[in-house]
């Protein structure tokens, strides 16, 4: 069973270690090593580097939880020396594997994989594996005023609620789903005021890394899918008809639903207004916690 305590929180997607006293998170996704890094550090953590017995034992732990997922994770590097997983062949069958960009300066680099049995090894970058982030409690962030586990939120009185807009690109699920992990959600629009607030914020705001266009910023308006002719109903994460959050106006010509597949929502730059978009694309996103406004 994996040590943890009720007794310091972090990000819901976070699991305390009190021998350790940190906060980890298996990543179950498989990606590129390069990837890895830059996921980790929008949680606020770091690639995990196992230095002591309470981290392989953490690790070892969170595997047993997937038994399913191979027994490969990437972890940061540790600055020794480890076995090669495999030898490198002179004449590459695998379509997986990447050969023609060369990474850190030579076309087969390898970097840190941790066994599930806990054993530190080497194996090409250019692998798709799953990974793990670690944070100590004392570099745990906690934004008290906004009552959220994650930095770049800023609180407009205004309106009484914070927003931030992380700086990187997602699918709306993972859009919805790293918003929640900090304590907060999608924006969602309540007002004229609110969208004045959001276009303001959207306008200065510069542009995020990988996102599919600079113009565009999931919100948490969704549709079901149809299957029928039935007219298409966009509701809040909260099960809201946008007139009744307290604003429902659309770009000019939007919803359309353009090739049969837009339903989820962003807010355009350019208007501060929704648009109908496809869920798979990777967009910015803009995450929204209400707090008390103070007296």
């Amino acid at each position: 069973m994996l040590p943890t305590s009720n007794s310091k929180q972090y990000r819901k997607d976070y699991v305390y270690n009190r021998k350790s006293d940190a906060f980890y998170k298996f990543h179950m996704e498989a990606v590129l090593f390069a990837r890895t890094e830059e996921i980790c550090a929008l949680e606020g953590a770091t690639l995990v580097v196992p230095r002591s017995d309470e981290d392989i034992s953490q690790v070892h732990g969170m595997f047993k939880q997937y038994p399913d997922i191979g027994d490969l994770a990437w972890i940061g590097n540790d600055g020794n020396k480890h076995d090669s997983i495999e030898e490198i062949p002179l004449i590459n069958l695998d379509e997986n594997v990447r050969t023609d960009i060369p990474i850190r300066g030579t076309l087969w680099a390898e970097c840190d994989v941790i066994e599930r049995t806990g054993e530190t090894r080497r194996h090409i970058c250019y692998r798709q594996l799953p990974f793990i982030c670690k944070v100590d409690t004392k570099d745990a962030i906690e934004d008290k005023q906004c009552k959220v586990f994650g930095k770049g939120y800023r609180y407009y009185e205004n309106v009484g609620s914070c927003y931030k807009i992380p700086e990187l690109a997602l699918e709306w699920n993972e859009a919805y789903a790293e918003c929640h992990a900090e304590g907060s959600h999608l924006v969602v629009l309540n007002s004229e005021l609110e969208h004045q607030v959001i276009y303001n914020i959207t306008n200065q705001y510069h542009p995020v890394k990988n996102a599919w266009t600079s113009w565009s910023f999931y919100a948490g308006v969704r549709a079901e899918k149809k299957r029928d002719n039935s007219p298409i109903v966009f509701k809040t994460i909260f099960n809201q008809t946008l007139e009744e959050a307290g604003y429902s106006q659309w770009s000019e010509n939007e919803p359309n639903n353009d090739q049969g597949h837009e339903y989820c929502v962003t807010i355009f730059k350019n208007d501060g207004k929704y648009n109908d978009i496809y869920c798979k694309d990777k967009y910015a996103f803009i995450c929204e916690n209400e707090v008390q406004k103070t007296s």
